[in-house]
């Protein structure tokens, strides 16, 4: 909850200043990724792109460092979820069957595992 409202309290911040939406592209000409940048640091969500277009990844930047949910998807589907704090892995974080049935569990600490 403590993140949120500091994410809450962020976004007024960020809509005062000059965004970049930063594109980049696979050769094909395929969209790759999309960021956010302000006064050159990557800012809220950073979407990932398979070159088929859909959704491979996404997480979350404050002041270039991720900060909050990552999620990775696979065909569609998701493939794992956790949390970032401070560019650090923290928490539960779970890995799932193509079928979205859950497949494991790890539990990490300042991106150690526990």
């Amino acid at each position: 909850m403590k993140k949120l409202i500091l994410l809450l309290l962020f976004i007024p911040l960020v809509s005062c200043q000059d965004v970049e939406v930063r594109k980049t592209y696979y050769e094909s000409g395929e969209l790759q990724a999309t960021v956010n940048i302000v006064d050159g640091l990557k800012q809220g969500e950073y979407k990932f792109y398979y070159e088929s277009g859909e959704l491979k990844r996404t997480e979350n930047y404050v002041d270039d460092l991720r900060q909050g949910e990552y999620k990775e998807y696979e065909s569609g589907g998701l493939l794992s979820t956790g949390n970032y704090v401070d560019d650090l892995k923290q928490g539960e974080w779970k890995w799932y069957y193509k079928s979205g049935k859950l497949e494991y569990t790890r539990n990490y600490v300042d991106d150690v595992e526990q």
